[in-house]
């Protein structure tokens, strides 16, 4: 008699992300080419890795005085603490006032999982999350999975084809009083003193907790503490918060997923407090954080040469990034390409919109096998000399064609 299973009723999962590239690989076309890796790339097609980091690599593995010991639930503490005046500055105020600490988590979604975790259970009267439409595949259903109620936003308007910091502060005047505001790419807001203002200001009459998302500080701007200018005025504004660190992207070690979950409160015994519950938590999601990312990282942010070696590398890959959202402007407008590209290049971060409609893009992925979101924005580093000409192109061939069809 054959014995039922007890996995018989259990379907096939949603796939969130993914099946994007599956398409991709499984493209037989020669010319085909993917636009929306995750990672930096380097101009030959690889994931770019900081070359300080492969130094640090091989110390490490010829180290015979390295303990390979569990770490404490908390983590390393020294890579929370340089983790930590990278974020908010040596100098902050809340370290030194002793009010900032962090976790040593699983990368990103660790920290988001922690994070949730917390103000399910401490902060009950937080039942309502606002996060941006990007950061919701990757952050978002953490909180739906934990019965908060999700609410979508974004600051990119595509009919203005510009980050519209008018569209942030809409969803802040419009929250409910007590939610939680997911506050991710921080890089690349730009809004003037009186917005800001006006921001915290109406954030703290509603009692809107911030929660940071800072996936890759010093690859906005290249300058690392000009990409954390926001967080650090909300420090300086009395704003207790949460913050999502991960420090995989700047420095290449996409693989190893180190995260910390940062937390800053009015004071030291808050504090104490607060971590000793998120220890509670992490003490049942992993017990023991993995060391070896950290200790890479540890070693760059500690040592004076190697620190300064790897922020070389970050403006280096910033300055590529802007040259090549140049180039892709100019052949577009030497191409005489309908429509101001002007927003290419008036963006940051390695990854930008390109600004194309839904039929473009599906005439990009259909006709010319380059494989982009539906939202249109790309990862400018998969741009490089070999493909830019093709790239270009294709988009030209693409709003010539959506135009063609508008006047018909």
């Amino acid at each position: 008699m054959p014995t039922l299973s007890v996995f018989v009723d259990v379907p096939l999962a949603q796939k969130l992300e993914g099946s994007f590239l599956k398409s991709y690989k499984q493209d037989e076309d020669p010319k085909k080419m993917f636009l929306a890796y995750r990672v930096c790339m380097t101009d030959d097609g690889h994931p770019w890795i900081s070359p300080v980091v492969q130094k640090i690599r091989l110390q490490i593995a010829q180290d015979p005085s390295l303990n390979f010991e569990y770490m404490p639930v908390m983590g390393m503490k020294s890579f929370i603490h340089a983790s930590l005046e990278l974020l908010l500055g040596k100098y902050s105020e809340a370290i030194v006032e002793n009010r900032a600490g962090g976790m040593h988590t699983v990368g990103s979604s660790g920290a988001f999982q922690l994070g949730a975790r917390f103000l399910r259970t401490w902060h009950p009267d937080a039942q309502i999350i606002y996060i941006t439409s990007l950061q919701k595949e990757l952050h978002g259903y953490i909180f739906q999975d934990m019965g908060f109620m999700v609410y979508e936003y974004s600051f990119w308007d595509p009919k203005k084809l510009c980050m519209d910091p008018g569209l942030l502060l809409n969803v802040v005047e419009q929250a409910w009083p007590g939610s939680v505001l997911v506050i991710g790419s921080i890089g690349e807001y730009d809004l003037t003193q009186s917005q800001w203002a006006k921001l915290t200001s109406t954030m703290k009459r509603k009692k809107i907790f911030p929660f940071f998302d800072i996936p890759s500080q010093g690859l906005s701007t290249g300058d690392l503490d000009k990409d954390t200018r926001i967080l650090r005025s909300f420090v300086s504004r009395g704003f207790e918060f949460f913050c999502s660190q991960s420090l995989s992207k700047n420095f290449g070690i996409y693989d190893e997923g180190v995260g910390n979950l940062v937390v800053v409160a009015l004071n030291n015994q808050h504090l104490l407090c607060v971590l000793s519950q998120l220890m509670n938590f992490a003490q049942t999601l992993w017990l023991n954080p993995p060391t070896t990312g950290a200790r890479i990282i540890t070693s760059i942010l500690c040592n004076p040469a190697m620190l300064g070696e790897w922020k070389y590398s970050l403006k280096e890959v910033v300055e590529n990034i802007m040259l090549i959202k140049e180039k892709v402007k100019e052949k577009l407008r030497l191409l005489a390409t309908p429509g101001n590209w002007d927003h290419i290049t008036a963006q940051r971060g390695t990854h930008s919109y390109l600004g194309l409609n839904f039929q473009q893009v599906e005439y990009l992925v259909k006709k010319k096998h380059i494989y982009i979101p539906k939202n249109s924005r790309i990862n400018f580093t998969c741009i490089n000399a070999d493909n830019i000409d093709y790239i270009t192109q294709s988009i030209n061939e693409a709003v010539l064609s959506t135009k063609d069809s508008e006047s018909k």
